[in-house]
């Protein structure tokens, strides 16, 4: 097992080194302004004559175009994790700026040879398609085509291009605000300021006074702020739409749609399933209140400990995660151990740091880094487990794949995430001491699961409703959204739950409606497809495990149809969430029984 170095309370001291991605800002300009220069010298020498190239002269030039990709990403990557660990990074900030400029820039000088290859005709593409010397790259090559009703003229797409740093600049405006909040809370050890996740992580303290005032905290907090954040999210959202007329798009979620590679009808066949099990929850959250002698569950209950589980701090969670991949597959603890061995983490909680966690991919060429805030909490463990997942996924597709190819849609992203958190909870399910630590477990991850397939559910129907107005006219005030967010929560929650008259800004701080719409489905899409996939692996053990790392492998080379009916999953069958949602059942009864 690899060695771990004792580290303070809270991963205290875990911090990343970037010098990997790039040495220093000079390191990163001089990188930009190389990428920028190749792109425009890619340009010069391809465009126009797509349509002439032959196998060989395709292949030649995707090459270059994932030479230049990769610089890209690489360079994006850098300024995008020093923001992330401090968003008031004065020289990250500026660094950002230059960026922006010079990724349209290049973006710009790129962009006819996508729209070349999608305007050639069939008779000429498919046989180039089907050449050996494009096989790396040839669903990249057919994904692109899915979306030539939706391209416009080069000087067109040049044009809109440029209001790129506009839309980035809400975003940034976003995630500026919420990570500045900051409010005056005492959790009984006495008054501090806190900052909008750390108000958020008393959701899951035993001490229910502290639960409800921290969330009402919450919400006086971001009430100042909802006008601002409404704002951003009307502007985008007004963006987005206009995008979509532009490019022909029928409905808000067909670009979405057609990025993840699914079908709308499995999607809405899935959202209805899942709509239909709400039931699930609610029996579950009746249940709760009866065990903690309430009758009725606030929300600030939800996600409250049922007894006492241990705390899990940083090093025993590097442990676990070691010990449970390794069971599974050596190849896995080759891929995670590195990641920690390597400096590629930031775990440590601190003022101006983003919230929450992440795996950036970096770079074909590179390796992931992985973002935290381990509080040395039980449910810090599956976050490790989780974003560890998406670093597999990375790696293991960057070793057999291009820059083109690596990246696996949407939907299929967060599938190896929720496998990894299932390796762990499996693992700590046969090994943990603690019974008090098992049943907090068990109820821990199902409640995660609900948050993930049911919660995620509703923010995308949340979404349709706040697009639909749009579409219609209304603006998107903090008022109208909060109307939304209440009457979709209601709708999941039934009376199962007291929703605060404050949680009307609930919709406020989440970033996922910003920067990537319709992203939440792809949540309960991933779940329910990774709990399908273990009940297979507990099916057929050893087995199982060399397809697994071939699908890991295989990134965006293939679609989820292909990757996922490799494992006997046909996602036309409505049948198919119901497995998933099955599997889900099964974690209940273990829950009402523990």
């Amino acid at each position: 097992m690899t060695a771990i170095t004792p580290v303070g309370p809270n991963a205290e001291g875990v911090r990343w080194d970037l010098s990997a991605i790039c040495a220093d800002v000079p390191s990163a300009h001089a990188l930009l302004d190389e990428s920028i220069l190749a792109s425009e010298a890619f340009d010069a020498a391809y465009r126009g004559r797509v349509a002439t190239l032959d196998a060989a002269g395709l292949a030649e030039a995707l090459a270059e175009l994932s030479r230049i990709s990769n610089a890209l990403h690489r360079v994006g990557s850098y300024v995008g994790l020093r923001r992330s660990v401090d968003v008031n990074d004065d020289e990250a900030r500026d660094l950002e700026t230059v960026v922006d400029q010079g990724m349209v820039r290049a973006q710009n000088a790129l962009r006819f040879f996508d729209l070349e290859w999608i305007a050639l005709d069939d008779a000429i593409a498919l046989p180039l398609i089907d050449a050996p010397e494009v096989a790396a790259d040839r669903h990249h090559l057919m994904s692109e085509r899915r979306f030539r009703p939706h391209v416009l003229p080069d000087d067109q797409e040049r044009m809109l291009a440029e209001r790129e740093p506009v839309v980035s600049a809400w975003q940034s405006l976003f995630a500026q605000t919420v990570s500045n909040i900051r409010a005056p809370f005492d959790d009984g050890t006495g008054e501090a300021e806190k900052t909008v996740d750390e108000l958020l992580s008393y959701v899951h303290t035993p001490k229910r006074d502290v639960r409800i005032a921290a969330l009402e905290t919450l919400y006086v907090a971001l009430e100042p702020h909802g006008d601002v954040l409404a704002s951003c999210y009307d502007s985008i959202v007004a963006d987005r739409l206009t995008m979509d007329r532009l490019r022909n798009y029928d409905a808000p979620m067909s670009a979405r749609h057609l990025s993840n590679e699914l079908e709308p009808a499995w999607v809405d066949a899935m959202m209805e399933a899942i709509e239909a099990r709400y039931g699930m929850a609610q029996r579950w959250f009746r249940r709760k209140a009866e065990l903690m002698g309430v009758d009725r569950l606030h929300l600030a209950d939800q996600y409250a400990p049922l007894g006492e589980g241990r705390s899990m701090p940083y090093e025993e969670a590097r442990v676990i995660v070691d010990d449970a991949f390794g069971r599974f597959s050596p190849e896995l603890t080759r891929v995670t151990r590195s990641v920690f061995d390597e400096q590629r983490v930031d775990a440590e909680p601190r003022q101006g740091k983003r919230g929450g966690a992440f795996c950036a991919s970096v770079a074909q060429d590179a390796q992931p880094f992985i973002m935290l805030n381990h509080t040395d909490t039980l449910r810090d463990l599956m976050t490790v487990a989780h974003e560890l997942g998406h670093g597999m996924h990375f790696a293991l597709s960057s070793e057999r794949q291009s820059a083109l190819s690596m990246h696996a849609p949407l939907a299929l992203c967060e599938v190896p995430s929720t496998f990894a958190e299932l390796i762990v909870f499996e693992r700590m399910l046969e090994t943990e001491p603690d019974a008090a630590t098992r049943t907090a477990l068990i109820r821990q991850e199902l409640e995660s699961g609900f948050a993930t397939v049911f919660r995620q559910t509703m923010m995308a129907r949340y979404e349709q409703d706040a697009y639909g107005a749009r579409m219609s006219g209304q603006a998107l005030t903090k008022d109208r959204l909060a109307e939304f967010w209440f009457a979709r929560n209601q709708s999941y929650y039934g009376d199962s739950m007291e929703l605060p008259d404050g949680y009307r800004r609930g919709w406020s701080y989440i970033p996922h409606f910003i920067n990537t719409r319709f992203y939440t489905y792809a949540y309960a899409f991933a779940h329910l497809a990774s709990l399908t996939l273990y009940a297979l692996y507990r099916e057929q053990g050893e087995a199982f495990v060399g397809p697994y790392l071939d699908f890991l492998a295989t990134g965006g080379s293939s679609s989820p149809g292909a990757q996922l009916g490799a494992f006997g999953i046909d996602l036309a069958d409505p049948a198919t969430w119901s497995k998933g949602l099955d599997e889900m059942e099964r974690m209940l009864v273990l829950a009402l029984e523990g």
